[in-house]
């Protein structure tokens, strides 16, 4: 597969790391600042002075290290109340906890149907239907193969090609049921993993939830994807680059009083190394090996960061071509991150992304 040779080429570039296991099955990368500052201080979020109270919360939920950072006069009380409810919507959505709702849904069946919380059921009906739109590309029942290569855990190895011809089959949406009154059930072998939409989803619920509190700022970070707004001056989002971890490909301006999500995938921090190769973690659905892709990583920007964590991930698997004919159609803002240091990015984005150096910008339409 050419996208695993090119990766062992750049070695030097990737941390060997591993990353711990996880119910999320990809990792973005971004910082928030407050000003039009220089790209070294988009490392930090100190940014610009305000008179505001300021709040931050930290916590490791999630698999991740999390921070909130709000301004304004309810600050305090929303922070503390976002923390809870990030880590009420761990208990549900895990699949790594033996007693979330996802779990209980993995060992369901046609006789034994689970009733799930609105939020999880919800979610769920969601990425069943991005499955749908993206033609399997994105498939939340891909468990079963993320499981037998075993990213992120003692066990991580390169399966043969045996042992994935007997979990693909499994691999199908449409053996997710969705039933009234919150109910739903798997196939036999069927398992589901929401991790490609959760960290989205969680955002898209806490922003909703932090409407109701007077604050003037609002950045989240849940372990890299960027939830934010500010209705007191712009923000600048700084996206780290896949070739060095110390260093940013681009940054993003959002306006003064709107709000977004900025979600990075790329297969650059969750890897498997064997025989001096590296295979990275986003998966091709139809073949169970690593998707071959020329993309290094893709970034979607918008209002709907469900939706952003979806096609961030298929995106990155459809490799540039076909990732831009469906940005297109779809009408979804990108940034696709080449290995010849181009951005290609939506047209709808013009002058609100800057190149860092050693990156170059093209626009598409």
């Amino acid at each position: 597969m050419s996208s695993l040779q090119k990766t062992k080429k750049q070695d030097k570039t990737f941390t060997s790391e591993k990353a711990p296991a996880s119910f999320l099955l990809k990792r973005s990368r971004a910082f928030v600042v407050f000003c039009m500052i220089t790209a070294i201080l988009l490392f930090s979020l100190s940014g610009c002075r305000s008179a505001e109270k300021k709040t931050t919360r930290s916590l490791f939920a999630l698999d991740t290290y999390i921070t909130i950072t709000l301004e304004g006069k309810d600050s305090e009380e929303a922070a503390n109340e976002a923390a809870n409810y990030i880590m009420e919507l761990e208990r549900k959505l895990s699949r790594q906890d033996p007693g979330s709702e996802i779990s209980s849904l993995n060992l369901s069946s046609k006789e034994m149907p689970v009733t799930l919380s609105k939020e999880t059921y919800d979610l769920l009906s969601m990425v069943v239907e991005y499955s749908n739109e993206t033609e399997g590309r994105f498939d939340l029942t891909i468990a079963p193969v993320m499981d037998i290569w075993g990213f992120g855990t003692e066990d991580a190895h390169v399966p043969t090609q045996e042992e994935i011809a007997e979990v693909l089959p499994l691999v199908d949406y449409s053996k997710v049921h969705l039933l009234p009154d919150n109910k739903a059930y798997l196939e036999e072998g069927v398992k589901v993993d929401l991790g490609g939409a959760a960290k989205g989803y969680i955002g898209d619920l806490l922003m909703e939830k932090l409407e109701g509190y007077k604050l003037s700022k609002i950045i989240l970070d849940l372990g890299g994807n960027i939830c934010c707004g500010s209705s007191s001056s712009e923000l600048n989002i700084g996206i780290i680059s896949p070739l060095s971890s110390d260093q940013l490909c681009c940054t993003y301006s959002l306006p003064k009083g709107q709000n977004c999500s900025v979600i990075t995938s790329g297969a650059y921090e969750r890897n498997i190394e064997e025989n001096g190769v590296r295979y990275g973690h986003i998966m091709d659905t139809s073949t169970g090996y690593p998707a071959d892709t020329d993309l290094l990583s893709a970034t979607v920007i918008g209002p709907d960061g469900t939706k952003g964590d979806v096609y961030s991930t298929t995106l990155f698997s459809l490799g540039s071509e076909k990732a831009m004919e469906l940005s297109s159609r779809e009408g979804i803002d990108c940034i696709l991150c080449m290995e010849n240091g181009t951005l290609w990015v939506s047209s709808t984005l013009e002058g609100k992304v800057n190149a860092q150096e050693g990156w170059k910008i093209e626009y598409f339409s």
